[in-house]
């Protein structure tokens, strides 16, 4: 659900400047101001680009720098986080003693407005210095008052300083912090990364959000006059009615138990508010999640119990509420239970992690086994984990081939929203303390990225439909961008990705639940709890359905990648005008995500792309598009700005597309490491342009935080090196020059050589490159045994610029997927005993037999035979401490590192692995001891 911001303003920007509000300026739709606290709310949008006057940003963006400020007076970067290309808010309410004319003056550089009340009192915009500064009147009554300034800084210095004169003062002084309030309480989540300001051509659907509802539907009101349901869940009994779960919650709450279920008649069909009946037949639920009719009875989930609604009296009333499973709980706001499908005797649902104030991922967890995706038998309430890896899993159903899909919210390791596809095992990348279940298994991509802020925010439920004209699609609700998109998504390599588009907006909540009901309609349930957790301008409840009537709107129906490029499928012919010069009506961009454990994350190695050439199919249809520089991996953002018309004259009811391009067909994918080794290890340098720009800086993980987030060199000779801590079978090397960061491309490095090491001292050349024009180089190498990497740069720049500009050094290491033996003294196989699967097997020497036995598989820094893990028994340290199967559990009693002198190393102990007594003699115990080059501890690892 993302995380919850201040909650008078969830959108950091609306509308024209974004200076009216629906129900008064600060107002939530269905409630009063919160609790104030003395000051004002500050924040601050990084747009990377040279404004000349105030800009209007982009709905729905969440910003760089949120933060309390004491008064209005800020001249530094150190207040603002920024030194300049910039756009920045002042939030809050003034309270004025007594009624009156008020004088307010206002020092800016660059450009600024103040509003209050809702009023512009002084516009002061434009390119300008802090002096003169500007003034402006207004009379204010005694009270509160909405306060709000609007700016945005170009360079050469930043400043906002608000000063008043009061009725029957003759001098200005700084509005005091006494006269200053805003929102008590708040969760201030920032995001790193780039910020947008609207384009002069930029309309709803294209460039901007939609607004309007889809004209291929037709919206229908369903809740009663007075019915304000914040829905949860919904599902129908076998006469037609709807059945819905209610939240109860509020915000930051964790102890709500205030949660309901109704059932409401009259909902299908030709109906309205006025037909529909509504009957509570549950309440003292705990925020509630999902919601299951399952022969007749009602399941909900509970965010620490999955709960079954029995009716002793046949009134449809729940007399009871039983306990059917329970599963891990911390007590945090955050925990919730999400979603809940039912197929051939067991439920499935998400399990969303504990988080802090501001959004990062409680560390160490209060309950363990959160952010997973669980089956739970109907019958006897067992529960086993399906997936992890996740972090607000909030929307689950089912998809193609009967697969099980899941949307998770960005945040700690989600550099953005994604819709992922669930299978036993699989890991999404979301880590925790303690690891999680599937922690130690390879990451699994998305099949969509939902570019945060462009077309996503808090992504819920997705809707797999079987019929109509979406047929094959996904339609997806969002609590925070609001509305339905539209996911289609197909098979490369075996796994899906596909193509995300705006569907609707128009509805009256931010939409938490969508199903499709027994008539064929969409019903979308509303919810909003004020803050990043709701959708800005709307109410916080909600409950319509969207039927589809006859009305055929231009649009684009599918986008599917080919060897070349794209096809993109249409509802209607292209218009001749349009076609007549096809290509030129594309724009399209790629860029890739990194994970890492900050909240969100920006776009990395973003480019424009060329469409080569267009070509139209016979019927008008299809469009097949060559790109060129299409990278695996990588977003593809296609736009095809208005005009763009059919035969019908129609324009695009939305010009763009998102495109998650995990594999090209036809192309065998590149290998893949997993974790970055080389993340905030130590790094050491030759020398460094300032303190500021020292070796650590290209080992943190961001390339975002501005032209200092780099290494840089003007040395002699110039290299970096970074040691990982242990020895790894490193196969990629990833390097982030000069324009990675934003910086001159010119500067990229232009000669160099990668080199590994085992002991820091004697050092093997795996990359030479010489030219280098790219801002990223990524090098597959083959080197085992490495704990050292070092990057020696001979060629700085292809300017007669002497500085050396490294942004981020990454190191991969071998994720595994093959399996193969692992072979010891004698010739013998590492071997499980008589195949058992028991933790505390026996792990021992045998004659190679090629069985599933001996048959081991590298995931991560494990090694895994028969579903289990190479374990050194209780944690142990000393010499001759066994070594047995145990059931995975990603601590470092199961990581191995192999070694260029052919021992395979526990780190955490120090040991090597060895066969006991340096026997030969099948059955033999595995066992670890101290390294002393025997061959009883040397080890050849084929296949894994």
């Amino acid at each position: 659900m993302g995380t919850r911001l201040l909650r008078r303003f969830r959108s950091p920007v609306l509308g024209a400047l974004a200076l009216v509000l629906v129900a008064g300026f600060w107002a939530d739709p269905a409630g009063a101001a919160p609790e104030q606290e003395p000051g004002v709310t500050l924040r601050v949008f990084d747009v990377q680009v040279p404004l000349s006057e105030i800009c209007t940003l982009k709905p729905a963006q969440t910003p760089n720098v949120d933060k309390l400020m004491s008064t209005i007076n800020w001249t530094s970067t150190a207040d603002f986080g920024f030194d300049n290309y910039f756009v920045s808010q002042v939030l809050g309410n003034i309270t004025t003693t007594q009624a009156g004319s008020y004088t307010f003056r206002l020092s800016s550089d660059d450009g600024s407005k103040l509003s209050i009340d809702n009023t512009v009192v002084i516009n002061h915009d434009g390119l300008h210095g802090a002096t003169p500064p500007k003034e402006g009147t207004v009379t204010l009554t005694a009270g509160l008052h909405p306060l709000r300034i609007d700016h945005f800084e170009r360079d050469g210095g930043q400043q906002i300083t608000l000063e008043w004169k009061t009725p029957g003062s003759s001098s200005f002084v700084i509005v005091p912090n006494s006269a200053l309030s805003t929102d008590a309480g708040v969760v201030r989540v920032t995001a790193p990364g780039r910020k947008e300001c609207e384009g002069v051509t930029d309309s709803p659907g294209d460039g901007l959000p939609l607004t309007g509802v889809h004209p291929g539907y037709t919206l229908t009101n369903l809740r009663p006059t007075g019915f304000q349901p914040k829905v949860t869940g919904m599902d129908w009994l076998a006469d037609g009615r709807l059945v819905i779960s209610t939240w109860g919650g509020s915000d930051q709450s964790g102890t709500s138990q205030d949660g309901e279920v109704w059932i409401m008649g009259n909902t299908g069909g030709t109906t309205g508010p006025g037909n529909v009946t509504t009957k509570k037949i549950a309440g003292g639920l705990k925020e509630p999640m999902g919601l299951k009719v399952v022969d007749g009875v009602v399941y909900v989930s509970e965010k620490q119990r999955l709960t079954r609604l029995v009716d002793t009296t046949g009134d449809e009333v729940a007399d009871q509420l039983q306990t059917v499973a329970t599963w891990p709980y911390g007590g945090n706001f955050h925990e919730f239970a999400f979603g809940l499908l039912y197929q051939d005797g067991f439920f499935y649902l998400n399990l969303s992690v504990s988080i802090n104030s501001g959004g990062a991922t409680t560390n160490p967890q209060p309950a363990v086994n959160r952010g997973s995706t669980l089956k739970v038998n109907k019958d006897t309430g067992a529960v086993s984990y399906v997936a992890g890896g996740l972090r607000t899993p909030h929307g689950i159903g089912w998809g193609p081939e009967g697969g099980i899909f899941v949307t998770d919210n960005q945040g700690g390791w989600l550099p953005s929203s994604k819709l992922v596809h669930i299978k036993q095992g699989r890991f999404f990348n979301h880590y925790t303390n303690p690891a999680g279940p599937f922690d130690a298994n390879p990451v699994t991509p998305p099949v969509l990225w939902m570019p945060q802020n462009e077309i996503a925010n808090s992504p819920s439920t997705p809707m797999y439909l079987t019929s109509g004209r979406y047929a094959g699609q996904f339609v997806i609700g969002d609590v925070t961008y609001g509305g339905l998109q539209r996911a289609n998504v197909e098979k490369v390599n075996g796994e899906y990705q596909g193509a995300l588009f705006r569907l609707t907006q128009g509805l009256e909540a931010g939409v938490s639940e969508v199903n499709v009901g027994p008539d064929g309609a969409i019903y979308v349930g509303g919810l909003g709890a004020g803050g990043n957790w709701g959708q800005t301008g709307k109410l916080s409840y909600g409950l319509q359905k969207l039927t589809p009537n006859s009305t055929n709107a231009f649009e684009m129906l599918a986008m599917r990648a080919t060897t070349a490029g794209f096809e993109v499928e249409y509802t209607q012919p292209v218009s001749a005008e349009t076609a007549a010069n096809l290509a030129a009506h594309y724009k399209i961009k790629q860029w890739r995500y990194q994970a890492t454990s900050s909240y969100g994350g920006p776009k990395i190695d973003e480019e424009t792309l060329t469409v080569t050439s267009a070509t139209l199919s016979a019927d008008g249809k299809k469009v097949t598009l060559a790109v060129n520089g299409r990278k695996a991996g990588h977003v593809v953002y296609l736009r095809s700005p208005r005009p763009f018309t059919s035969t019908t004259g129609q324009s695009l009811w939305s010009t763009e597309a998102w495109y998650t391009l995990n594999a090209i067909p036809g192309v065998t994918p590149p290998p893949t490491g997993g974790t970055n080794l080389a993340l905030n290890k130590p790094a050491t340098a030759d020398s460094s342009c300032s303190a500021t720009e020292g070796p650590a800086k290209a080992v943190n993980g961001s390339v975002a935080g501005g032209n200092g987030d780099k290494w840089c060199s003007k040395g002699t000779s110039k290299y970096l090196q970074v040691d990982l801590g242990a020895s790894h079978a490193v196969n990629r090397v990833v390097v982030k020059h000069a324009g990675a960061g934003g910086e001159n491309t010119a500067w990229n490095t232009r000669d160099f050589t990668v080199a590994s090491s085992a002991d820091g001292t004697t050092w093997t050349t795996r990359a030479t490159v010489t030219g280098n024009t790219a801002s990223t180089t990524t090098h597959d190498v083959t080197a085992p045994g490495t704990r050292y990497v070092r990057l020696a740069i001979t060629a700085p720049s292809s300017t007669t610029d002497p500085a050396a500009r490294i942004y981020e050094l990454e190191v991969y290491a071998s994720t595994g997927g093959g399996s193969g033996s692992i072979t010891g003294v004698g010739g013998k196989c590492l071997d499980v005993d008589n195949a058992g699967t028991a933790d505390g097997t026996k792990v021992q020497l045998w004659t190679c037999n090629g069985t599933n036995a001996q048959t081991w598989s590298r995931v991560g820094d494990t090694y895994r035979a028969l579903g289990k893990c190479l374990d050194v028994d209780n944690a142990g340290t000393a010499d001759g401490t066994k070594v047995q199967l145990w059931t995975c559990n990603g601590t470092g009693s199961q990581v191995w590192q192999p070694q260029a002198d052919g021992s395979i190393r526990n780190p955490q102990s120090g040991k090597a692995l060895e066969a006991a007594g340096a026997g030969t003699a099948d059955g033999t115990q595995i066992q670890i001891g101290t390294y002393a080059g025997g061959a009883h501890q040397k080890w050849v690892v084929t296949g894994g």
